[in-house]
């Protein structure tokens, strides 16, 4: 699924970062839909570099867009990513754990779902680690990061089979009145 129809929720949260270099630091990274992404967040501590969004309530989450750019920003670029999940820090699950098979240049989709169940992730809070970068970098740059749900339109589920029920049944009873 295209994340152009995926509604983005970022600013529905409260971001942190776990360190950051003077004047760029996380409102670089949430921007609007078509920010600029000559701007960027840049690490500056020890690895595992970290971004935190924190929902105020429960949030079903489809999937993650980073951007990086290898070209521009060498060393600094990622080229791992895990995705961590839950409802406070001291209950994080890892969701994703992604070694990127590419250098990235541009937008890097990371689904939320499992491949077989096709479901969301509902949480709270989320983190997103860069525990290593290309070329043994140790600061890391980040030029946007967008939190994607599960489209609006009803249409969409049923017909992209998002959720997992299909049966004629299911959607007989699958709104409120």
């Amino acid at each position: 699924m295209t994340t152009l129809l995926l509604p983005d929720i970022s600013r529905q949260a409260t971001w942190s970062v776990s360190s950051s270099k003077q004047g760029l630091g996380v409102t670089n990274l949430t921007g609007h839909p078509h920010q600029n992404t000559d701007t960027y967040w840049q690490s500056d501590g020890q690895q595992p570099h970290s971004i935190t969004v924190k929902f105020p309530t429960r949030q079903q989450i489809h999937s993650i867009s980073l951007y990086a750019n290898i070209d521009k920003d060498e060393s600094y670029t990622p080229c791992r990513i895990r995705i961590l999940s839950g409802t406070t820090q001291y209950d994080l699950q890892l969701v994703k754990d992604l070694m990127l098979e590419h250098e990235p240049r541009g937008w890097i989709d990371i689904p939320l779902n499992d491949h077989q169940q096709e479901s969301v992730l509902m949480a709270h809070l989320v983190v997103v680690e860069l525990p290593l970068n290309y070329e043994n970098g140790r600061d890391v740059r980040v030029r946007g990061l967008r939190l994607l749900a599960p489209p609006k339109n009803d249409h969409l589920f049923k017909t992209k089979k998002i959720l997992p029920f299909t049966t004629p049944e299911y959607f007989m009873y699958d709104s409120f009145r």
